[in-house]
């Protein structure tokens, strides 16, 4: 009996010291073989879990692989996420246009790691997400000519004077609610209560509001903003999979799987997509905007500002 589990047991070892060294990151919390019958068991996990070929994962690490589900609301995933990231940590998260890395805004320190991971210039903004357009008044500024012009579109500007608070969602609710869900970044002037070690040159900040309901969800969760930048090394490729960013991978707290993104944008182009949301910006005299990206919604975003704000292009 003794020579029998002995023999099971320096085949069992084997077999772990081969699997690991044919496959040096493994994205399941728990690995276990056991010499009774000699079978793998992965602790926590059903097998449509498993959403990347084993043999394509490239370093050992901790990260944890999670897999969105349609029809479902996910909330165990996000409430996974919001652990994660009030912890200090990164996520990759799937967006309305690609893969996003992301991290608590008002989190300094989550925010330098997003920076290296991405090894980015930190003189290179990096944008925020929120759940709702109602939140974007409370992170951001806007100037006092759009306000004029919003309030006197609303009939609520008269002789010069303005009934509402300049913050206030109300004002700008249809205006927002033009653009956003929808793969638009909007740059305005950053509120005093966003955290001013992002994005420490620049008073500004770019806003956005994605079409994709998890990290609309997510976003809501937290109840405070997302700093959100692309999946990817400065200056490489955009990506639509998870598995474009493999670098990443070891880098990363979590992975969410969504899946190929970006299909429900202009025309299901894919490669149109990867252009990333459409960047503008509201210049200081709240009456004109300036195109930063063109990115993929970009004939629909200006039509929008032209014809129905009669905002003027500036180039």
């Amino acid at each position: 009996m003794f020579g029998r589990t002995r023999f099971l047991h320096c085949i069992t070892t084997r077999l772990e010291k081969n699997f690991y060294q044919h496959f040096s990151v493994f994205p399941f919390p728990s690995l276990k073989f056991h010499t009774g019958t000699m079978a793998l068991v992965l602790n926590g996990f059903s097998n449509d879990k498993i959403t990347t070929p084993l043999g394509s994962l490239p370093y050992k690490s901790n990260t944890q692989f999670l897999s969105l589900s349609e029809g479902s609301d996910n909330s165990e995933i996000i409430a996974q996420c919001v652990r994660i990231l009030h912890r200090g940590g990164v996520i990759a998260i799937p967006t309305d246009t690609l893969y996003g890395v992301a991290c608590l805004a008002q989190c300094t320190e989550a925010v330098e790691k997003l920076y290296a991971l991405k090894e980015r210039n930190t003189v290179k903004p990096v944008a925020i997400c929120v759940g709702e357009t109602y939140d974007v008044s409370h992170w951001a500024r806007f100037p006092q000519g759009l306000l004029s012009s919003m309030s006197q579109k609303l009939g609520l500007h008269e002789e010069g004077r303005i009934y509402q608070r300049p913050s206030s969602p109300s004002i700008l609710e249809d205006f927002l609610n033009d653009l956003l869900p929808g793969p638009v970044t909007i740059v305005t002037q950053r509120s005093p209560a966003l955290n001013s070690n992002l994005n420490p040159k620049t008073t500004s900040v770019g806003i956005r509001v994605p079409d994709c309901p998890f990290i609309r969800d997510l976003a809501s969760k937290l109840r405070e903003p997302l700093a959100l930048t692309s999946a990817n090394i400065s200056g490489e490729e955009a990506s639509l999979r998870i598995k474009d960013f493999r670098k990443l991978w070891p880098k990363l707290d979590a992975v969410v799987d969504g899946g190929v993104v970006g299909s429900n944008i202009v025309n299901n182009n894919l490669k149109y997509t990867m252009e990333g949301s459409t960047v503008f910006e509201i210049m200081p005299d709240g009456l004109t905007f300036k195109v930063l990206r063109a990115g993929c919604a970009y004939e629909s975003t200006v039509r929008k500002l032209q014809e129905n704000w009669n905002l003027k292009l500036v180039l």
